[in-house]
Parts: structure tokens; C-alpha cells; sequence
């Protein structure tokens, strides 16, 4: 049973690192226009959609951005691209 156990997480583990690589293009994709709906109140605060990698077809795609609560003593930086030689690479939005 151990040993099964041990191969699944191995397998786990490395289907997360895969899909979390993100790699690089030699244009940042465009930008393009969003629906934001109505804010729900005047305390949320919009959280722009992030650009995520898709290993399959080599290229990024866009996510919803969406209204979340402002976290107590924290603030949000949001997503950027970073030029290096190897191209653009998306560094996503996180709070600190």
C-alpha cells in the first residue's frame, strides 16, 4: 500500500510543477477589452484577470478578472509581464 501510495504523490506532484511552468513568448499577447459587471458595493475592489499558460498549445490565455473584499492590512499588486532574454513571461497578480 506504501508504495502505491508514494508513485500517486510523485505522480501528484509533478502534474502540479508541469502545469504551473509557465513559459515564454516573443510578443506579449494582447490586450483586449473585459466585462466587469456591477461592483457588488463600494468596498470591493476589482481584481484583474491574469494570463495562464497552456502547456498543450504553447501559448497563454487570458482569465476573468472578478470584485473580491480588500484583505485586512494587505494590498494587491497586480500581474505584469517581465521581459527576459528568453521573451515574455507572465508574473501573476498576488497579495502582499
Amino acid at each position: 500500500m506504501k508504495p502505491l501510495l508514494y508513485i500517486i504523490s510523485l505522480v501528484g506532484i509533478a502534474s502540479l510543477l508541469t502545469a504551473c511552468s509557465a513559459g515564454y513568448v516573443s510578443v506579449e499577447p494582447s490586450y483586449h477589452v473585459t466585462y466587469r459587471p456591477l461592483r457588488p458595493s463600494g468596498s470591493h475592489i476589482w481584481i484583474e484577470g491574469n494570463w495562464y499558460w497552456n502547456n498543450r498549445t504553447r501559448s497563454y490565455y487570458h482569465g476573468d478578472g472578478y470584485w473580491t473584499m480588500p484583505r485586512e492590512g494587505r494590498y494587491y499588486k497586480p500581474g505584469h509581464w517581465n521581459k527576459t532574454r528568453r521573451g515574455y513571461r507572465w508574473a501573476p497578480g498576488q497579495w502582499r
